[in-house]
């Protein structure tokens, strides 16, 4: 039986506080590795790292874990040639680059934190702590800062040396709107209609909101409004202002919906999540308690996982023939920001003409990113030179922000339409000709 994981519950508490969710490893043994354990305690306790990005460490860590161990080698053997045997595999079986450096970056990290606190010896050398003695190293490092391309931060400024090189930064593909079309169709699969209003759902709230996948699993039914005051939104033609709590890095944020959107995932609200938590009420009784949150898994009735959420946006890509990940509909949601608040400035320069000379792009710039949650908006500054250039050959399109998110929306519910009337009407074709 491989390496698992298991999680501690509200019992665990340190410090008068209690700690669920931190993330423990099981060998195959059915045995708790300590070491290790401790390892994701420290990052929660004391480095205030959220349980989920805990758990995405672990996960990395266990895959490294079931691969050396049927080796049956100890904790503190493992080499630079272990390592990279373990990343070469990965890159056989088709995992990206990017993928790779961080699953060696969360590894490497472990060992590190190993070495410095005792449970590991002579396997790295650690500036200031070690580098004085005298041995070679097991696992050798590099500065990070010499690297180019992307790398996870690094608490002593270094990584490991067979660390996989990734090109220079650059902004990845962004589904367009015809992709994003594609993607909705391959999300449309299926008999049960309850589960593809909840695919599309999510692929709107990534479009149109920019959640992550945090973000969109944790939504709660009291966030979402009420009937009334979502057709007074429509009334008024408005986005809600919808705060988001549990966010990356813990900033609390305004995120701008739809009403349609709203009353799209209110509707789910009422239909198939009330009918998902009636069936699990019925057979698991007192032992079955709704959840908060508004997204559902049809097997267990229990929010969707991270894991989940991600397999499905993976599959959804690939059946789509759209390159990328799921995570790049957030880029659609920002370049589609971008233009919307180009859009409105342009239009609010065109009615009043005396009162600002020119666009204020570095305003627009730190919008945007207090909108999208990025701490740093250097991040984001490609989009806007991207939009800059679209702007400058299409002038004419001046909308506000509201309205162009808007039109974004209905364009994609329209060619989700058309999809459909063309696969109805082709079905009824072979009825007919049958």
């Amino acid at each position: 039986m491989p390496s698992s994981l298991e999680f501690t519950d509200e019992r665990f508490v340190f410090g008068g506080k209690s700690y669920p969710n931190i993330p423990l490893l099981v060998d195959s043994k059915n045995r708790f590795v300590e070491p290790v354990c401790d390892y994701f305690r420290h990052l929660v306790i004391w480095r205030n790292i959220r349980t989920t990005s805990a758990r995405t460490y672990a996960e990395c860590i266990t895959l490294f874990w079931n691969h050396f161990e049927s080796e049956q080698r100890n904790l503190g053997d493992v080499t630079d040639k272990d390592l990279l045997r373990w990343l070469n595999s990965q890159e056989n079986h088709g995992v990206s680059a990017q993928t790779r450096c961080d699953r060696c970056d969360a590894v490497f990290a472990l060992y590190v934190w190993l070495e410095w606190n005792g449970y590991i010896q002579n396997s790295i050398r650690i500036p200031g702590w070690n580098d004085s003695e005298k041995f070679v190293p097991r696992l050798t490092s590099v500065p990070a800062k010499n690297l180019t391309g992307a790398w996870r931060s690094s608490s002593f400024g270094f990584v490991s040396a067979v660390r996989p090189r990734t090109p220079g930064s650059s902004i990845q593909a962004t589904p367009n709107a015809e992709d994003l079309t594609k993607i909705y169709i391959a999300a449309d699969r299926g008999e049960n209609l309850g589960l593809i209003t909840r695919n599309h759902l999510l692929i709107d709230w990534y479009s149109q909101v920019g959640v992550r996948r945090h973000e969109w699993c944790l939504l709660t039914v009291g966030q979402i409004p009420s009937w009334d005051e979502i057709f007074a939104l429509q009334q008024r033609n408005e986005a809600h202002e919808l705060l988001l709590f549990k966010t990356k890095g813990g900033r609390v944020r305004h995120v701008g919906v739809l009403p349609e959107l709203l009353e799209k995932t209110q509707e789910y609200i009422d239909g198939p999540r009330a009918a998902i938590v009636a069936r699990f009420k019925t057979t698991k009784k007192v032992a079955y308690k709704e959840p908060a949150e508004v997204f559902l898994s049809e097997k267990t009735g229990q929010p969707l996982t991270l894991t989940a959420i991600t397999n499905m946006l993976t599959a959804w890509f690939k059946t789509a023939c759209v390159p990328g990940h799921g995570h790049r509909l957030r880029a659609t949601y920002l370049t589609n920001l971008f233009e919307a608040e180009l859009a409105a400035e342009e239009a609010r320069i065109a009615a009043h003409p005396g009162t600002k000379a020119c666009i204020d792009y570095e305003l627009i710039l730190r919008k945007v990113a207090e909108r999208a949650g990025h701490a740093d908006i250097e991040s984001l500054r490609p989009y806007l030179t991207l939009a800059r250039k679209r702007r400058l050959r299409e002038n004419d399109l001046a909308d506000p922000v509201t309205l162009q998110q808007q039109i974004d929306a209905k364009k994609q519910e329209l060619a989700l339409l058309e999809h459909r009337i063309r696969k109805t009407r082709a079905e009824l074709t072979l009825v007919s000709r049958s």
